[in-house]
């Protein structure tokens, strides 16, 4: 990869994972095959800041 991933990136791709995936065993499989554990961590805490996910990371 190109460099270390923002939060907000992290965090789109979660989102995009949970859209996508049909179970939540499919999100986790998803989000687990693209994002390391603490861009896991990242991306949950960017969520639950409240912070908008649209636009440009």
């Amino acid at each position: 990869m190109f460099g270390q991933k923002s939060d907000k990136r992290c965090a789109q791709i979660a989102v995009a994972a949970a859209m996508a995936a049909p179970t939540d065993a499919d999100t986790r499989f998803l989000v687990g095959q693209t994002l390391t554990r603490d861009e896991m961590k990242r991306a949950k805490a960017y969520i639950e800041s409240g912070k908008p996910i649209r636009g440009r990371a």
